[in-house]
């Protein structure tokens, strides 16, 4: 529904000076137990200290649970699970990295189109239709940012979202 809204102009984000700091930490809070439900090691590297984006409350955690879903449903138990948020080059970079089953290079280059599942059989037994990803990139789009991944078959995915950070005297901020 979120695309079918966007496609037709009718999903807006409220823009919102965010601290993505505080927003990356809560969002990891509330994957701890799933992880340890599903056996796997979490662990966590969020900068300590303020980043600020322009971003939408609702959007930007959810855009974070949509990696972190993937991440748990294609990592078999005893694998890791790795949330971590930098700043590099006047960019905020969240990097969530997981020893899953991994990704082909053909199938790297559609994971963000709408109802793509690199692996069919594996993705009907976990449910979800093939949405997420193409979620993630509107969202990260309507940021300004860039998403992109890394990964190879049998040896996990890691994948990065920069997002431009908003200083206080930015003046082409829309906030």
């Amino acid at each position: 529904m979120s695309l079918a809204r966007a496609d037709a102009g009718r999903e807006s984000l409220e823009f919102r000076r965010l601290d993505l700091g505080e927003t990356v930490r809560r969002t990891a809070l509330d994957w701890r137990q799933a992880m340890a439900t599903h056996q796997l090691r979490f662990t966590e590297n969020i900068i300590d200290r303020d980043l600020f984006i322009a971003g939408d409350k609702t959007a930007v955690p959810r855009l974070l649970n949509i990696l972190l879903d993937n991440a748990i449903k294609y990592t078999p138990a005893w694998g890791s699970v790795d949330l971590a948020l930098e700043e590099k080059d006047d960019k905020a970079v969240i990097t969530v990295r997981d020893s899953g089953i991994g990704i082909g290079d053909q199938d790297q280059t559609r994971i963000f189109e709408r109802f793509y599942r690199a692996d069919k059989a594996r993705s009907r037994e976990l449910g979800g239709a093939g949405l997420g990803l193409a979620i993630a990139q509107w969202i990260v789009d309507q940021h300004q940012g860039s998403i992109k991944v890394q990964s190879s078959p049998g040896r996990g995915s890691v994948f990065f979202v920069e997002l431009p950070l908003q200083h206080p005297t930015d003046t082409h901020s829309p906030l």
